[in-house]
C-alpha cells in the first residue's frame, strides 16, 4: 500500500524511480541539479532523517507519506547563491531608459507600469537588480513607472527575498553611489528598503502549466540559468509559460548560450546588449527594442542551417575549401539568433524544410530585418526539388539539390573577397 500511495515503480531501482518522480512532480532533472553527485548534494537531508545512504533516502521519499521530505528536497535542489547585478551586461540596456525611442511608449503619462518578471529568482538579488536599473531610468523619464515580480519554487528563498536583506558581499560589484542610493546598512548587512514598494514575490512552479497566468503579462522576463536543470518536459512547459506571459513587444532574456531552439513560441530573436533575446511581436507598434545590428554582411562568412549534422559537416568542408569561415545551425531560430548578434554572414545556406517553420520562413525574417540580401540566400533541398519557394523578392533565393557537389556550390556562391 505504501508503494501505491507514493506512486513508485517497484521494478525500477530507487534512484532511477526518484529521478523520474522528481521530473514528474517538479520538472527538475535530478542529475543536472546535483552535478557534484547526489550523495554530496543530499547529505544533510539524509542525515536529518538518519537514513543509510542515497538509496534509502530515495525509498523514503517514494514509499512514505512524508510531504515535508519532498519540500526539503525541492529546497535543496533549488538552493543556489546569486549576486546583485550578476552578469551586469544583461542589465545594461535598461540603463538607456529615457523619454525617447524606443522607450517612449513606456515613459509617457498614463502608460502604466513597465512590468518585469525575474523567473527562478532565488533569494531576490536579480529582482532588486532589475528594480535598481528601472529606478535609474525613472530618474531620466519621470513618467516611467515599473513593477518587478520575482517567482521561485523555493518557499525559503521567497521568504528571504521578501526581507530584502543581504550580506554586503552580495552587492560587491555595485558602485558606491548606487549602493548608498538604494540600500541601507543594518546589522552588518544591507537592506533594499527603498526598492521594496516596487518589488513583490510569488512562490510557484514554472514547470506547471499556466502557473504564471495569475500574475498577468510582462514587458520583460529574465529567465537566466535555470532552464538547463529542467527535464525536457519541464523545459517545454516552462518556455510555454514564459512566452504566454509576455505582452506584445515583450522581451524574454534567457541565460548566455541558452536558446528556445526548435520551439515555435511566436517569438523573434532580437539584439539585447551584446547578445540576443526574444521579442513577442507587437502588430500595432512593431519592434520596440533590440533590432538587428546595423553591420554589413561579412562576405567571407557562411552559415549552414540543416537538421542533419552530416549534411552540415559536408557543406562546411566544401565551403572551407573555398575560403569561407563557416557557422552551423540545426534550426531556424539559431539562424536568427546568429543574425542579430552580427556581423551577419554574407552567405546563408538553409534547409528548405528547416525547423520550426521552414527555410523560406527564416529567409523572410532575415530579409525583413535587413540581415541578408536575397542573392546570398540559398536553399538546400532534396534531389528533384528545383523550384525555389522562398519569399517574393527581386532576387529569389537559389536552390541547391542534395546530395551536392563542389560544382553545385561554385554555380551559386559568391567568392570571398581577398
Amino acid at each position: 500500500m505504501a508503494a501505491e500511495r507514493g506512486g513508485g515503480d517497484l521494478t525500477r531501482r530507487p534512484i532511477a524511480e526518484l529521478e523520474r518522480r522528481v521530473g514528474e512532480k517538479l520538472g527538475l532533472s535530478l542529475k543536472e541539479c546535483a552535478p557534484e553527485g547526489l550523495a554530496q548534494r543530499l547529505r544533510f537531508r539524509i542525515q536529518d532523517r538518519a537514513l543509510d545512504g542515497v538509496e534509502a533516502y530515495a525509498e523514503h521519499l517514494l514509499y512514505s507519506d512524508d510531504v515535508a521530505a519532498w519540500e526539503d528536497l525541492a529546497e535543496t535542489l533549488t538552493a543556489n547563491e546569486s549576486r546583485v547585478f550578476g552578469a551586469p551586461d544583461d542589465f545594461a540596456p535598461l540603463f538607456d531608459i529615457s523619454s525617447d525611442l524606443p522607450w517612449s511608449r513606456y515613459a509617457r503619462p498614463g502608460a502604466g507600469p513597465f512590468r518585469c518578471l525575474s523567473a527562478a529568482c532565488g533569494t531576490g538579488e536579480e529582482a532588486y537588480s532589475l528594480a535598481i536599473a528601472l529606478a535609474e531610468g525613472r530618474a531620466r523619464a519621470p513618467a516611467f513607472e515599473f513593477e518587478v515580480i520575482g517567482a521561485d519554487l523555493s518557499a525559503k528563498a521567497i521568504a528571504s527575498a521578501r526581507r530584502a536583506a543581504y550580506p554586503r558581499g552580495r552587492a560587491a560589484s555595485l558602485p558606491r553611489e548606487i549602493l548608498e542610493r538604494y540600500f541601507t546598512e543594518r546589522e552588518g548587512g544591507i537592506v533594499a528598503e527603498s526598492l521594496r514598494p516596487h518589488v513583490r514575490f510569488a512562490r510557484l512552479n514554472l514547470c506547471e502549466p499556466d502557473s504564471l497566468r495569475p500574475l498577468g503579462t510582462f514587458d520583460l522576463i529574465l529567465a537566466r540559468d535555470f532552464l538547463p536543470v529542467l527535464t525536457s518536459d519541464g523545459r517545454r512547459t516552462a518556455l510555454e509559460n514564459l512566452s504566454r506571459a509576455l505582452g506584445p513587444g515583450g522581451i524574454l532574456l534567457l541565460g548566455p548560450g541558452d536558446t528556445i531552439g526548435e520551439s515555435d513560441l511566436g517569438l523573434t530573436p532580437v539584439r539585447w546588449g551584446d547578445r540576443y533575446a526574444y521579442e513577442k511581436p507587437d502588430p500595432e507598434s512593431g519592434p520596440a527594442r533590440g533590432g538587428a545590428p546595423g553591420e554589413d554582411p561579412d562576405p567571407g562568412t557562411a552559415l549552414v542551417a540543416h537538421r542533419s549534422s552530416l549534411v552540415r559537416a559536408w557543406v562546411r568542408i566544401l565551403l572551407e575549401q573555398r575560403g569561407f569561415v563557416v557557422d552551423e545551425a540545426p534550426d531556424g531560430m539559431r539562424v536568427l539568433e546568429r543574425a542579430v548578434t552580427g556581423p551577419p554572414p554574407g552567405v546563408y545556406l538553409l534547409e528548405r524544410t528547416l525547423p520550426p517553420q521552414g527555410g523560406p520562413w527564416v529567409a523572410d525574417r532575415l530579409l525583413r530585418r535587413g540581415a541578408a540580401r536575397a542573392e546570398v540566400l540559398v536553399f538546400l533541398a532534396p534531389g528533384g526539388s528545383a523550384e525555389s519557394d522562398g519569399p517574393s523578392t527581386d532576387a529569389r533565393p537559389r536552390v541547391i539539390e542534395l546530395p551536392l557537389s563542389s560544382r553545385d556550390l561554385d554555380a551559386v556562391l559568391p567568392l570571398p573577397k581577398p
